[in-house]
């Protein structure tokens, strides 16, 4: 038996932490004894205890989820105090370094998994300081400066063997690609499968089975480009006259300012078009909203790494129209199983409005949108890719 620890501070219900949760969920226990070191028990452990997987849970709070968590409290709430607070979780990451040398000796680990940016940072060198082969799975795409230069510093360590990357454009930030292999991000597709999900939209909001709900779904931030989401459904309904059902399932973090969810019902507001919208909220059984959609729209334009939704999606057989950046170009294959538009493309409105009307082509571009994640994106298949991957390390 060989021995991995993953190093994962997505602990929440994010993409990162979901991705590693399904590819535990179809790992070779027969094969591997595992471990894995997170900040504290969140969803990603609810999730490994439902599902009864033979995974040793070491719980370190000197493993913070993020740099910038709160180490202070008054009267009984967490505080934030910056730049102390990155100080802190700094000295508490270099004590861990050498204080978990107990850990990996007990559990005789001879791969580190690292899934997420700062555990790829603290697995290099932990790796390089007890000579254990390092494994990074890259999900996200470096826009900054420092962090770009740095993980490219980090990755040409001699203890990281193998750099995992969801997309090509995520491999594209490394100069040196030598170690890089690109393996999708999976999906349950069975537990994603139109015909057994219990669709829940509809029925909670009194939506009338013959009409179209055009939706979308994610954390509501800036970047995910919302408000575009939202003017795009005022001018169908308004200039288009098409009687749809915009909604976008999702809300925002505490941890981010509330203004913009405000700010798109305002849209919608003054426009007098509150029937035309629903915004639903957080809800943890995304699938039992987007399995009642007729068509996913996600109307991102920045360098989305390998957006989950957009295959969450199509496993429920929707159609998908996105901007070909990132890895949403990467998933959607253009008038297959769905649209996929340059930035400066004016075609948008006019490939939604051909859906809306043509039932036939909604019902194609379905069925091969469940083909391809069946195919491609099945977390068994997945799974199956990175276990050949690690097997190459002993060989």
């Amino acid at each position: 038996m060989k021995n991995i620890l993953f190093i994962n501070h997505s602990i929440r219900d994010g993409g990162p932490g979901r991705s590693l949760y399904y590819l535990l969920k179809h790992f070779d226990y027969e094969q591997f004894n595992v471990s894995v070191l997170i900040p504290e028990k969140k969803v990603f452990s609810k999730n490994i205890e439902r599902e009864n997987l033979k995974v040793n849970q070491i719980i370190d709070n000197n493993f913070p989820e993020n740099l910038k968590r709160q180490n202070f409290h008054f009267r009984g709430k967490k505080i934030s105090i910056l730049p102390l607070d990155i100080v802190i979780n700094l000295f508490r990451l270099i004590y861990l370094l050498f204080d978990f040398k107990k850990e990996l000796q007990k559990n005789k680990i001879d791969i580190i998994y690292c899934n997420g940016t700062l555990a790829k940072f603290f697995g290099a060198i932990l790796g390089s300081l007890y000579s254990i082969k390092v494994v990074w799975h890259v999900r996200n795409y470096q826009k900054n400066i420092f962090l770009l230069y740095s993980i490219n510093l980090f990755s040409n360590f001699d203890s990281v063997k193998k750099i995992i990357c969801v997309s090509k454009s995520t491999m594209s930030q490394f100069k040196n690609k030598e170690k890089c292999k690109v393996v999708n991000n999976g999906i349950d597709t069975e537990e994603f499968n139109p015909m057994t999900v219990t669709r829940e939209l509809r029925e909670k909001f009194k939506v009338n089975k013959d009409r179209i709900i055009i939706g979308t779904a994610g954390r509501v931030v800036p970047r995910k480009n919302f408000e575009h989401f939202v003017q795009l459904g005022i001018d169908v309904c308004k200039k288009y006259k098409k009687d749809c059902l915009f909604v976008l399932v999702g809300d925002t973090p505490h941890y981010f300012g509330q203004t913009l969810m405000t700010k798109l019902k305002s849209m919608v507001k003054e426009e007098n078009l509150d029937d035309k919208f629903i915004f639903t909220g957080y809800t943890d059984k995304v699938e039992s909203y987007i399995v009642d959609f007729d068509i996913f729209f996600i109307p991102s334009m920045y360098e989305d790494p390998f957006p989950r939704v957009v295959i969450e999606s199509m496993s429920l057989g929707k159609p998908v129209l996105g901007y070909n950046i990132g890895g949403i170009g990467e998933a959607i294959d253009h008038k297959i199983n769905g649209y996929s538009f340059n930035l400066d493309d004016n075609s948008l409105i006019d490939s939604m409005l051909e859906l809306i009307e043509d039932e036939e082509l909604r019902l194609k571009m379905s069925f091969e949108a469940r083909k391809k994640a069946v195919n491609l994106y099945d977390s068994r298949i997945i799974a199956s890719k990175i276990l050949d991957t690690i097997r190459l390390l002993f060989s």
